[in-house]
């Protein structure tokens, strides 16, 4: 087994320097020895012994050590504790004194002053006091040498722990010594700095990191503050938190952990945004006008221009907008919404920039992001546009022209990535011809025009929406509600529809609650629908009104999937019912599809 190096073995080349000083000073020889005997420098004759153990030849050295004091041996070999050593008979030695290598009385091993001839012999005890003073010196003065050798190699290792530990975070860290040269970076670090080779580097090469500097000359803490650093010719805001590195009470460097504020943003939006990405799929319809508004979304949703969708109260502005942002390359980052409309005037440019520290009375502490640095990298929807206070437009219109904002009670500007896509229900040239909106700003945001034409326009998208909204409300309502009546539908088509798709949603969910059966009657729509069929007979005999929706829901299951065995099966699957059932249902019905 490999033996552990003693405290002085560890700074082997210090003794032999210290010993060779001192005899070239004192024409007398040098011995050092370990708390284990072990000769660790010599001079004179130990020269060529040293690596060897005294054992029982080190009597003296080992009293010293025992005791903790230095002994001086006038006549070696004659004194009372020579008679102890096996060797006291034939001494080589003339004389010696030694002194302990000692710190908080932990003996680290003995220095001694030995004379081999008559001449050093009468040197040494004509000036015994001088060199016990002397050698008491040399002797603090290595033991000084291996407490911060011993220092040191516990820096290396503690030094080396936080390396280890830097490497096994996952945000960017970088750690500088106090000269200021890196001492560690983490992968993450190396990746946002650009930087594969650092081990040369020092923390002039990135100006913006220079308050390290400012931590190690302070000894303060920075803890999450947002910070701008310019990086790669590049400013960006950071979360920052930095700290003095210490050992044994001393400041040898700083630590620094850079989270990019973009990185918290996506975070945020994650926690509290849902998580459903609406696609194309959930914009419903099958008029010419919705498929060709499809074909032309397909288009533009890899591109990043402005979109300006419009289109009557209701007709599903929002969700276009999300299924424009999940069908692109933006989809894994934050679409953020704002209707500029229900936000008060004085509020409304906080939210979308942001504000600083102290910029108006009850401004938050630290300051808050608005939604355009909370997009960034994705989607900002703004609603209502049209609605949007004329001072509001100029800012609008420098996002869209520098990509930039500003926070209010700030000057400096911060660069950002965001797609905008605005959406109203007014008549945006008018307000231009009044004066109501900025004409430049009405130019850059209709980059890219998308119109929602009314739902009494594309009557035929009426029963693809209304079998999509039953699924979707029977699902959350926990209710086995399968279809529509023939006669519940012909109410539907019938109507003007003012308040568009968002009104026929609240409808089919009211209707939901309402109905009790597996098909929703006209008896569970809203009033305004039944007023209408006040003095007629259209409601019927509740019975016959079930069967017929049965032989309706049945026949379009039929036509869905046709009437193959196969066709079938999945009808019956559909319907809820078992195939038998299904067959029994076709004859009791007289269903014939190819009439």
């Amino acid at each position: 087994m490999v033996q552990e190096l003693s405290e002085l073995e560890k700074i082997q080349d210090i003794c032999s320097q210290v010993s060779e000083a001192i005899a070239s000073e004192l024409n007398l020889d040098v011995e050092i020895v370990d708390s284990r005997l072990k000769r660790i420098a010599g001079t004179g004759k130990y020269r060529d012994r040293v690596g060897m153990y005294l054992n029982e030849d080190g009597v003296v050295y080992s009293e010293v050590i025992k005791t903790g004091r230095g002994i001086a041996v006038k006549v070696a070999g004659e004194e009372e504790i020579c008679k102890r050593c096996y060797k006291h008979d034939a001494c080589e030695e003339k004389a010696e004194v030694s002194a302990p290598i000692i710190d908080n009385g932990k003996v680290f091993g003995v220095i001694g002053l030995v004379c081999f001839t008559d001449e050093q012999k009468q040197h040494l005890i004509e000036r015994l006091p001088a060199h016990k003073i002397f050698i008491e010196k040399m002797a603090r003065l290595l033991a000084s040498s291996s407490i911060e050798a011993k220092l040191r190699e516990e820096e290396r290792l503690f030094t080396q722990e936080i390396m280890l530990l830097i490497d096994k975070m996952p945000d960017p860290v970088i750690a500088i010594e106090r000269d200021g040269k890196v001492l560690h970076i983490n992968a993450s670090a190396r990746k946002l700095l650009n930087m594969e080779s650092w081990q040369t580097s020092t923390i002039a090469d990135w100006p913006g990191l220079a308050f390290l500097q400012d931590v190690i000359s302070t000894q303060r803490e920075i803890e999450e503050r947002e910070l701008f650093i310019n990086l790669n010719d590049e400013e960006k805001p950071f979360l920052v938190s930095a700290y003095p590195m210490t050992f044994e009470k001393k400041v040898f460097g700083a630590m620094a952990i850079l989270r990019p504020m973009a990185k918290f943003h996506q975070l945020f939006y994650d926690m509290t945004q849902p998580h459903d990405k609406i696609g194309l799929d959930n914009f419903v319809g099958v008029s010419k006008p919705i498929m060709d508004l499809k074909e032309r979304v397909y288009r533009v949703a890899k591109s990043r221009s402005t979109v300006l969708i419009t289109g009557e109260s209701g007709t599903g502005k929002e969700i276009l907008a999300r299924a424009i942002h999940y069908s692109s390359e933006r989809k894994d980052k934050p679409f953020i919404t704002v209707n500029c409309g229900a936000i008060p005037d004085n509020l409304l440019e906080s939210e979308l920039f942001g504000y600083e520290e102290g910029a108006f009375t009850g401004a938050k502490k630290g300051g808050k992001p608005g939604k355009f640095e909370m997009a960034d990298g994705g989607t900002i929807f703004l609603d209502e546009i049209g609605d949007m206070p004329i001072h509001l437009q100029v800012k609008l219109l420098r996002v869209l022209q520098d990509k930039e904002i500003e926070r209010l009670g700030s000057s400096r500007t911060r660069k950002i990535d965001v797609r905008v896509i605005a959406a109203t229900n007014n008549n945006i040239e008018e307000k231009v011809k009044k004066g109501e909106f900025r004409e430049d700003l009405y130019y850059r945001l209709n980059v890219i025009p998308l119109n929602i034409p009314p739902l009494r326009e594309r009557l035929e998208d009426l029963e693809p929406l209304i079998d999509y909204f039953i699924k979707k409300y029977s699902k959350l309502l926990s209710k086995n509600i399968a279809g529509i009546i023939p006669e519940a539908l012909e109410l539907l088509e019938g109507y003007s529809w003012p308040g568009n798709v968002r009104e026929l949603e609240n409808t089919i969910e009211y209707a939901i609650n309402m109905e009790e059966s597996p098909v929703i009657h006209t008896s569970s729509l809203p009033e305004k629908f039944k007023s209408s069929l006040a003095g007629s007979s259209a409601i019927g005999d509740n019975t016959m009104d079930m069967r017929n929706a049965e032989k309706h829901l049945i026949c379009k299951a039929l036509k869905r999937y046709g009437m193959s065995y196969k066709g079938k099966v999945k009808a019956a699957d559909e319907l809820g019912i078992g195939i038998a059932t299904l067959y029994r249902k076709i004859r009791e019905y007289s269903i014939d599809l190819s009439k």
